[in-house]
Protein backbone atom coordinates (compact mmCIF):
# COMPACT_ATOMS: atom_id res chain seq x y z
CA UNK A 1 0.00 0.00 0.00
CA UNK A 2 1.47 3.47 -1.26
CA UNK A 3 1.10 6.74 0.70
CA UNK A 4 -1.11 7.84 -1.60
CA UNK A 5 -3.31 4.81 -0.51
CA UNK A 6 -3.03 5.45 2.83
CA UNK A 7 -4.01 9.13 2.40
CA UNK A 8 -6.75 8.25 0.32
CA UNK A 9 -8.04 5.86 3.28
CA UNK A 10 -7.82 8.32 5.83
CA UNK A 11 -10.07 10.72 3.52
CA UNK A 12 -12.57 8.34 2.79
CA UNK A 13 -12.93 7.44 6.75
CA UNK A 14 -12.84 11.18 7.58
CA UNK A 15 -15.58 12.42 5.65
CA UNK A 16 -17.41 8.70 6.06
CA UNK A 17 -17.39 9.43 9.71
CA UNK A 18 -18.67 13.21 9.27
CA UNK A 19 -22.04 12.03 6.99
CA UNK A 20 -20.79 13.07 3.59
CA UNK A 21 -21.83 10.98 0.61
CA UNK A 22 -18.54 9.38 -0.19
CA UNK A 23 -17.84 6.78 -2.71
CA UNK A 24 -15.42 5.16 -4.82
CA UNK A 25 -15.32 4.91 -8.79
CA UNK A 26 -13.73 2.45 -11.17
CA UNK A 27 -11.26 -0.39 -10.80
CA UNK A 28 -7.64 -0.91 -9.77
CA UNK A 29 -5.12 1.86 -10.09
CA UNK A 30 -8.01 3.74 -11.68
CA UNK A 31 -9.87 4.01 -8.56
CA UNK A 32 -11.07 7.50 -7.80
CA UNK A 33 -12.55 8.69 -4.06
CA UNK A 34 -15.60 11.68 -4.99
CA UNK A 35 -16.79 13.16 -2.42
CA UNK A 36 -20.06 15.24 -2.32
CA UNK A 37 -19.97 18.83 -0.64
CA UNK A 38 -22.83 21.25 -0.33
CA UNK A 39 -21.56 24.81 -1.34
CA UNK A 40 -22.79 28.11 0.21
CA UNK A 41 -24.61 28.68 -2.95
CA UNK A 42 -26.59 25.77 -2.00
CA UNK A 43 -25.60 24.18 -4.66
CA UNK A 44 -23.77 20.53 -4.72
CA UNK A 45 -20.45 19.89 -5.82
CA UNK A 46 -17.88 17.33 -6.42
CA UNK A 47 -14.33 16.62 -5.08
CA UNK A 48 -12.29 13.71 -7.07
CA UNK A 49 -9.40 12.29 -5.83
CA UNK A 50 -7.06 9.61 -7.16
CA UNK A 51 -3.60 8.40 -5.97
CA UNK A 52 -0.52 8.49 -8.23
CA UNK A 53 2.03 7.00 -6.20
CA UNK A 54 2.62 9.00 -3.34
CA UNK A 55 0.84 11.88 -4.85
CA UNK A 56 -2.83 12.74 -5.20
CA UNK A 57 -4.38 14.17 -8.01
CA UNK A 58 -7.74 16.78 -6.94
CA UNK A 59 -9.54 17.10 -9.88
CA UNK A 60 -13.26 19.18 -9.69
CA UNK A 61 -15.94 18.88 -11.67
CA UNK A 62 -14.89 20.93 -14.26
CA UNK A 63 -11.81 18.74 -15.51
CA UNK A 64 -9.48 21.21 -14.21
CA UNK A 65 -6.29 18.98 -11.41
CA UNK A 66 -4.31 20.10 -8.60
CA UNK A 67 -1.64 17.64 -7.85
CA UNK A 68 -0.67 17.54 -4.37
CA UNK A 69 2.18 15.22 -1.78
CA UNK A 70 0.05 12.66 0.54
CA UNK A 71 1.14 14.69 3.35
CA UNK A 72 -0.03 15.05 6.98
CA UNK A 73 -0.66 18.70 6.30
CA UNK A 74 -2.54 18.05 3.39
CA UNK A 75 -4.54 15.73 4.90
CA UNK A 76 -5.43 18.87 7.37
CA UNK A 77 -6.18 20.98 4.26
CA UNK A 78 -8.48 18.22 2.63
CA UNK A 79 -10.02 17.75 5.70
CA UNK A 80 -10.50 21.27 6.45
CA UNK A 81 -12.97 21.37 3.52
CA UNK A 82 -15.67 20.19 5.94
CA UNK A 83 -14.93 23.85 8.02
CA UNK A 84 -14.93 25.66 4.85
CA UNK A 85 -18.28 24.45 3.05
Amino acid sequence: MTAGDRFMKKIEDYYDELGYPVSWDGEGSNRQLEITFKSESGYFVKAVLLARGNDIVIKDEWGREQIIQATRGNLQMIKGWSEER
